[in-house]
C-alpha cells in the first residue's frame, strides 16, 4: 500500500512536468547558420528572439519554430560582454516565454533548460539551481547543477512552472551550467528595442574606499562620480548634483558602470529608479523619475525658455 501511495504522488508531479515542458517547447527555436547553430527563446509575440552571440556569429540566421516552420532571422543587437543576441523574425502572436527575475530565486531551486544537444531537438534536462548571481562581478550568472552540451547554447532556463530564468550559455564543467540572468536579459532586449530612457548624467568610476565601503554596505566597491548633468533631465529634476557619488542603482550595488545603465533599461521610461549615493560623507537614498529621451528633451527646451 506504501508504494501505491508514494505512486499517487508521483503521478501528478510527473503529468505536471510534461505539461510545463509542452509549454516550454513551445516558446522554444532552433536557430541555424552556416558556422553553427543552437537554441533560442521567443521573447516577444512580434518576432523578437534571445540567444547566444556566440550562437549567432553570422548576420542572418534561420530560425525553425517548434511546429517546423523555417524563418529568415536578423540579428538586431548583441551583447557581446554578456554573450547575447536578439535575432528578429517576420512573425506576429508567437507563443512568447514568460520570464521572472533572478532576485528571488533561491538555491536547490527546481530548474529546467531545453535546447537541442548534439542535434536531438527540443531535449528536456533538469536540476537544481547551485550557485545564485554575485552582484558584484561584472558577469552575474546563475549556476545550475544540470547537463547541457553543444546545441544547448542560446536555449532558456526555467523554473518548475516554465517561467524563464535565464539563458543557457556555457557549461563550467560536467554537470555545471551556467546562465545570464533574466534583468540582464530583459535590460538587452530594451536597450536593443531602442526604449529606454536617460537619466541625463555623466559619471566617473571610482574605487571606493574602506571606510565608504563600511557605510553603503556588503557588496559595495565601486562608485560612479557624477561630473555633468543635463539641464531639465531625470537627473536634474531628482536633485542629483555634480559630485554625488553613485554607490546603488535599482537596490543592488554597482559592481561595474554597466550596472547603472542596465538598471535604468530595466526600470523603463515611467518608472522611478532608486539610487543610493554618498553626499558630504552621508548616505543619501533618492528617487529619480525616469523618462524617454523625447520628453526630457521637450523638458528641457520648455525650462531653458
Amino acid at each position: 500500500m506504501a508504494f501505491q501511495d508514494a505512486l499517487q504522488h508521483v503521478d501528478p508531479l510527473a503529468t505536471e512536468l510534461s505539461r510545463v515542458a509542452d509549454r516550454i517547447r513551445a516558446s522554444v527555436v532552433s536557430i541555424q547558420s552556416r558556422s553553427g547553430g543552437g537554441a533560442g527563446v521567443i521573447w516577444s509575440a512580434d518576432g523578437l528572439v534571445v540567444t547566444n552571440d556566440h550562437v549567432v556569429r553570422d548576420e542572418r540566421v534561420r530560425v525553425v519554430l517548434a511546429a517546423g516552420e523555417r524563418l529568415p532571422g536578423t540579428v538586431v543587437g548583441r551583447d557581446r560582454q554578456n554573450d547575447l543576441a536578439a535575432v528578429r523574425i517576420e512573425r506576429t502572436g508567437l507563443p512568447a516565454a514568460p520570464h521572472r527575475d533572478e532576485f528571488s530565486l533561491r538555491l536547490g531551486e527546481l530548474v529546467l533548460a531545453v535546447g537541442h544537444p548534439f542535434g536531438i531537438e527540443y531535449a528536456l534536462t533538469a536540476g537544481i539551481v547551485s550557485g545564485l548571481p554575485d552582484p558584484r562581478i561584472d558577469r552575474p550568472m546563475i549556476r545550475a547543477d544540470l547537463s547541457l552540451n553543444p546545441g544547448n547554447s542560446g536555449g532558456p532556463l526555467t523554473d518548475a512552472t516554465g517561467s524563464v530564468l535565464g539563458i543557457n550559455a556555457m557549461v563550467a564543467g560536467p554537470g555545471v551550467a551556467l546562465a545570464v540572468p533574466t534583468s540582464i536579459v530583459r535590460a538587452f532586449v530594451a536597450r536593443t528595442a531602442g526604449s529606454v530612457p536617460r537619466l541625463g548624467l555623466t559619471a566617473v568610476p571610482v574605487t571606493l574606499s574602506a571606510p565608504y565601503q563600511r557605510l553603503v554596505g556588503p557588496g559595495a566597491a565601486l562608485g560612479l562620480v557624477v561630473s555633468a548633468i543635463e539641464p531639465g533631465s531625470a537627473a536634474a529634476a531628482a536633485g542629483l548634483l555634480l559630485g554625488d557619488v553613485i554607490v546603488s542603482a535599482g537596490g543592488s550595488p554597482l559592481s561595474s558602470p554597466r550596472r547603472l545603465p542596465d538598471a535604468v533599461a530595466l526600470s523603463g521610461a515611467g518608472g522611478v529608479l532608486g539610487l543610493a549615493l554618498i553626499r558630504g560623507g552621508a548616505l543619501l537614498d533618492v528617487a529619480v523619475a525616469l523618462r524617454t529621451p523625447a520628453v526630457a528633451d521637450g523638458e528641457a527646451e520648455q525650462r531653458a525658455a
